[in-house]
């Protein structure tokens, strides 16, 4: 990550007005830079020779050619190296309804139709310079169409002379490859807390002690909070949500009581295990803590205390948080997907856990704490390395600020 630094020697700042700049669809651009649409640079071809005929979750020996969507989720699985396979790379491949894309440098095959493959005209420009301006582009695909050839193409963005291209890709290059090895280490650590968390909550105890864990019901070892709050049509009250994915709880706006109309709202009481019963299956749990006192939740966020002595709340935060605690949220959780999908009640508290000595529980806990303290960093470094490239892009890629050419 140190080449980043070494990368920001390599500029210098040109400060740009009206008088000095021309727009693009990606802000104001220099003004002896060329502007010119997409279309100048890319063509596309169909996808439909090169969608996959069957996929396989993981690679395998006969399964190796990866399957792409343009979405989030990038790649979807592998399929079999035939004449499915697209090898003329690099090239962009784009959703035409989402706008979605994707800059691919390896052999690959698609899933969706929807997809169309940008490839590169046959003129003196760099594919991931283009590539790049298009994440900046200002375009919002409110309509289920497709896009590419209505309206998308005719984006414009700047075209600095070729040798300027190329640097300005190598210096955002340097990003992407910090940004890509701090998200190696990232998944990697939170495989490492998968494979801890389970050894810890599930198989340790047995290796480590003579007697038998014991295992409770939730009933025996959680008492459920309830303190409700007469409203005050007049008085603002702050409700709390809690973030699937174990993401925590956020604070909602103030509002008046009398907006609240007839909904059943309870004060938060701190050191409690909360859960959203519409979520649970989603891994929406967490803890309140002090800094809740004072705000209230409906009845969807019940509060659970867990008995003193018997149960530490860090760890049972932590048997929940893991793939087996998610397993038996999501059973205690009948129904279809989404709001159909509420959590039992009855059947939570039946939920059996292993309860060993507290103190062993509250060693469980903090270690698995400093784990999660080790991926927060990570999380941390992460998110400051994408805020840096967002904001060398903004400015490289317009001429706000220029390259030193070698």
């Amino acid at each position: 990550m140190s080449k980043t630094k070494n990368r920001q020697g390599e500029l210098a700042h040109t400060l740009m007005d009206n008088s000095i700049s021309k727009f693009s669809d990606i802000g104001k651009v220099l003004i002896d830079w060329e502007i010119k649409e997409l279309d100048y640079f890319l063509d596309y071809l169909q996808p439909t020779e090169f969608l996959a005929k069957s996929i396989a979750e993981v690679q395998t020996k006969t399964n190796v050619i990866p399957v792409l969507t343009a979405g989030k989720s990038f790649v979807l699985g592998y399929a079999e190296n035939d004449n499915r396979t697209f090898r003329d790379v690099p090239v962009v491949i784009f959703d035409d309804f989402t706008t979605d894309n994707k800059y691919v440098d390896f052999s690959f095959q698609l899933r969706s139709s929807a997809a169309k493959i940008l490839i590169p005209k046959a003129i003196d420009f760099d594919l991931k310079f283009v590539f790049y301006a298009m994440q900046l582009v200002k375009f919002i695909s409110s309509d289920h169409k497709r896009y590419w050839i209505s309206e998308y193409q005719f984006l414009s963005i700047p075209n600095p002379p070729f040798k300027e291209q190329k640097r300005i890709t190598e210096i955002i290059n340097t990003w992407d490859t910090a940004i890509s090895t701090c998200q190696q280490l990232l998944d990697g650590l939170l495989k490492r807390k998968q494979s801890i968390a389970f050894e810890l909550l599930f198989s340790g105890p047995k290796k480590r002690q003579t007697t038998v864990v014991k295992t409770a019901p939730l009933s025996r070892v959680l008492k459920r909070i309830k303190n409700p709050v007469i409203v005050d049509d007049e008085a603002q009250y702050q409700q709390i949500g809690i973030r699937s994915h174990t993401k925590g709880i956020f604070y909602k706006e103030m509002v008046t009581g009398k907006s609240l109309g007839n909904k059943s709202v309870f004060k938060i009481e701190p050191d409690c295990f909360i859960v959203n019963i519409v979520f649970a299956w989603e891994h929406a749990i967490a803890k309140t803590t002090v800094n809740e006192v004072g705000m209230i939740a409906s009845h969807r966020f019940p509060m659970y205390k867990p008995a003193e002595g018997e149960l530490d709340l860090n760890y049972l935060l932590h048997f929940f948080k893991s793939s087996k605690g998610k397993d038996l949220l999501a059973l205690a959780s009948p129904g279809g997907a989404g709001r159909n999908k509420t959590l039992g009640q009855n059947d939570f508290l039946k939920i059996q856990i292993p309860v060993p000595k507290i103190d062993v529980q509250r060693k469980i806990a903090g270690c698995l704490d400093m784990v999660d303290e080790e991926i927060s960093v990570y999380k941390r470094k992460l998110s400051a390395l994408q805020d840096q490239k967002k904001g060398l892009m903004q400015h490289l890629l317009t001429g706000k600020v220029r390259v030193k050419l070698k």
